[in-house]
């Protein structure tokens, strides 16, 4: 297998605070490492210097020889996905990182910790987001299709926010959705997208609170649960999942493996688990929102809502076509009873 996997991805396990191994196809056969933690969160004064303790483990099947490296990343401007970026002329900042050791040797199934330590000036204000890149010492970081990449690698995030008395936090909902306004079945899926209009990272979290027409809360959904951060002036875009109904559609599987359809899309099939009848979704519902965020001073919340419908129609038709075969037989039956009583009052007479 040949794969040059994109730091974009590896920037999206960091960011949701993912430990995921990083595996590549190289000249000298697999590199598999593991960081942690992911990400980190270095809050510093002007002046001073602040230090974090990476650990890298070897899960490959040979003694690697490793180098760690510096990259920097923002938010993309639309989507919020990470972008890593090398250094670029003005970027001084990456001077004020020293590592305990820039290149080491990393035996199988060990862990080796490299502290990275950060001198900030005087000058220093607000947020500054660094990639630490471990790889192979031999290799480098490549681009290619104007995205940076690795070949054989993981980066671990550091979030640096140096603290400032005019640091502001300000979160807004952009959009609070659900993927249609009625369903059949199960699941609905939420979409939450935020924007921090302010010059700091932010961590909202919270859940969305999902009521019946009558207020009775039936379900309640995390987000942003690992505690994922927006960078400044960014969009970030969460999705949560209803699936918990009586039937529900999941993705189709054999063998397991995804069912595709003749143009290779997943297909879906219904799941019905009896034991959970009572799960039945019907009526109108009601999702509210409610985040959280440190504003750096108290917890502000924010709040959205969104309607939806669930209407089962073909458990409704089925159940009014038994209903009326139900009523058709009890008809026939009173008929019948109603002139047998008839009957037997004549022969008495």
């Amino acid at each position: 297998m040949s794969l040059k996997k994109p730091l974009i991805t590896i920037c999206l396990f960091a960011i949701l605070g993912l430990t995921a191994p990083a595996l590549a196809q190289t000249p000298s056969g697999d590199l598999r490492l593991t960081t942690s933690p992911l990400p980190i969160n270095l809050k510093v004064q002007p002046g001073t210097s602040v230090s974090a303790n990476i650990k890298v483990k070897n899960d490959g099947n040979t003694t690697e020889s490793i180098k760690a490296t510096l990259m920097k990343f923002k938010a993309d401007e639309n989507s919020g996905a990470p972008l890593l970026q090398e250094k670029e002329a003005g970027d001084d900042f990456f001077d004020w990182v020293t590592f305990s050791e820039d290149t080491f040797n990393l035996p199988v199934n060990e862990w080796k910790t490299i502290t990275a330590t950060f001198n900030v000036p005087t000058t220093a204000s607000f947020g500054y987001y660094y990639a630490i890149v471990f790889i192979r010492a031999q290799e480098n970081v490549q681009k290619a299709d104007r995205q940076t990449v690795v070949a054989g690698g993981i980066a671990t995030f550091v979030l640096l926010e140096v603290q400032v008395p005019n640091a502001k936090r300000e979160i807004q909902v952009t959009d609070f959705s659900v993927d249609k306004t009625s369903f059949e079945f199960l699941p609905a899926t939420f979409s939450v997208k935020l924007r921090n209009t302010d010059n700091v990272h932010i961590a909202p979290r919270g859940n969305i609170f999902i009521s019946k027409g009558d207020g009775k809360e039936v379900a309640i959904l995390e987000v942003n649960e690992a505690k994922g951060s927006i960078l400044p002036n960014s969009p970030r875009d969460f999705q949560q999942q209803w699936s918990d109904g009586f039937p529900y559609y999941t993705q189709a599987q054999t063998d397991g493996k995804a069912v595709l359809d003749e143009k290779g899309n997943p297909t879906q099939e219904l799941k019905w688990n009896f034991s959970e009848v009572s799960k039945l979704r019907w009526g109108k519902y009601t999702a509210k929102m409610l985040l959280i965020y440190d504003d750096g001073k108290k917890d502000v919340p924010v709040e959205a809502q969104v309607f939806f419908w669930v209407i089962p129609w073909r458990i409704i038709v089925g159940g009014l076509f038994v209903a009326i075969f139900v009523l058709i037989g009890l008809k026939s039956t009173i008929f019948n009873l109603t002139r047998n009583v008839s009957s037997l009052m004549k022969k008495k007479k």
